[in-house]
């Protein structure tokens, strides 16, 4: 049976006797925190240089199925079956079912809700083009504040813009505070904070332009925002079972 727990931070191990050292369970928060953003570095690196140098490979890296989508599909599929998998072995904690709940609702929106896995047609959106994922909610709501008033479209576009940058600029000082030792249970997270910003911005990319620039911005972001997810996981359970195991040895 799956027990509902009470949800720890994952600063938990922060306590001001464990502040001191960068040893034992926060060390290892920390591995997950620093290989996660060196990875979506150099993974936004070496797109920005393929897209440069070799701009044949282009289409491959970018169009429907290719490299980058299908390696945001793979991180977003290990976001949700690690958060199902902790979920079984240590009890429902709402920080991980929340991270696999939005891995869940991002896989689906990547494959058409199932309509490119299993073949079946959407409905049509609003305007134009085919209701196939969560973001054409977005789209759609665009699309009707356009029709009443162009200022209120630019306006939902404004906030989506201010809102996701906010929550990067937030994510990073979480991560600066976790980098230099001060650990809080909004820290801890980061990793969450981050991934959802990314998404925020892919998403205006989404709604207010047809650059196929910025288009390939909005790919390499949602790619990203996917590695992230699937850190924030692995994170969140390693630090459960490290807790685990400290209660075992401490009875």
């Amino acid at each position: 049976m799956i027990v509902l727990r009470q949800e720890e931070s994952v600063a938990e191990f922060a306590h001001p006797a464990f502040s001191g050292a960068a040893t034992g369970p926060r060390r290892g928060q920390l591995s997950f925190l620093v290989v996660a953003l060196v990875l979506v570095g150099a993974v936004t690196v070496a797109a920005a240089l393929a897209a440069v140098l070799a701009p044949g490979i282009r289409s491959l890296l970018l169009h429907e199925d290719g490299i980058v989508e299908t390696a945001t599909v793979v991180f977003l599929a290990m976001a949700v079956l690690g958060a199902a998998a902790a979920t079984v072995r240590h009890g429902l904690r709402v920080s991980v079912a929340l991270a696999g709940l939005i891995g869940l609702a991002e896989l689906l929106d990547e494959t058409s809700f199932g309509s490119r896995l299993f073949g079946f047609e959407p409905l049509p959106l609003y305007g134009g083009g085919q209701l196939d994922g969560f973001h054409d909610l977005l789209i759609l709501a665009y699309r009707l504040l356009r029709d009443v008033s162009q200022g209120l479209a630019w306006l939902l576009v404004g906030l989506m813009l201010a809102l996701s940058a906010g929550l990067v600029l937030f994510a990073l000082r979480q991560i600066a505070r976790n980098m230099a030792g001060a650990t809080t249970w909004l820290s801890g997270h980061a990793l969450l904070f981050l991934h959802v910003g990314f998404i925020g911005l892919a998403q205006v990319i989404d709604i207010a332009t047809s650059s196929r620039a910025l288009s390939a911005v909005e790919e390499v972001l949602e790619m990203n925002a996917a590695i992230l997810l699937a850190f924030y996981v692995a994170q969140v359970g390693w630090v459960e079972s490290a807790r685990c195991i400290r209660a075992s040895e401490g009875r």
